[in-house]
């Protein structure tokens, strides 16, 4: 009886170093990314006054955003050239914690991501097959700064999403 309770006493504690492992934020580097520009045309543009930069992929192009959507929030919208997908950028007046807690208490499954040494929440949410991807990260006015990438299930489009988010970096 000792060895059995010994022995899942060892599994729990294996079992509880997997999950702590599992918790390790996911890390991206533009470096690994860096190379695909070659056959990824486009070009690197601040995005708002968030001080970040993206790598803009030449098929998706600005589209003007509403004063309305300014309004809510919003300051970029980029569409790609057939219409069929779209990235866009938002404050949200909630700061880090505060919106991580508002989306997982809607049932989403957050997680940490770390692009090219900032901490990023990463979280996806699905609609009628369509998936959403999007980063938060705090802004210095205890906000929270929100890109969204929708189709990110679909091709071509998963593989520029990819590579736009793993752009996002400080502007120089």
């Amino acid at each position: 009886m000792k060895k059995l309770f010994a022995a899942l006493v060892a599994l729990c504690l294996m079992l509880t170093g997997v999950a702590a492992l599992a918790d390790e934020p996911t890390k991206v580097n533009w470096n690994d990314f860096e190379a695909q520009t070659a056959e990824v045309k486009g070009q690197f543009a601040s995005v708002g006054n968030t001080g970040l930069m993206m790598y803009i992929p030449a098929q998706f192009k600005d589209t003007e955003v509403s004063k309305d959507a300014v309004a809510a929030g919003h300051f970029l919208a980029l569409k790609s050239e057939d219409g069929k997908a779209i990235v866009t950028g938002q404050v949200v007046k909630k700061d880090i914690a505060q919106f991580r807690a508002a989306i997982e208490q809607q049932g989403y499954h957050t997680w940490d991501t770390i692009v090219n040494g900032i901490s990023f929440v990463q979280f996806s949410v699905e609609a009628e097959g369509t998936v959403n991807t999007s980063f938060a990260l705090p802004s210095t006015q205890n906000e929270t700064i929100l890109f969204s990438f929708a189709p990110a299930n679909q091709e071509p489009y998963t593989g520029l999403f990819k590579l736009m988010a793993a752009s996002l970096q400080a502007a120089k």
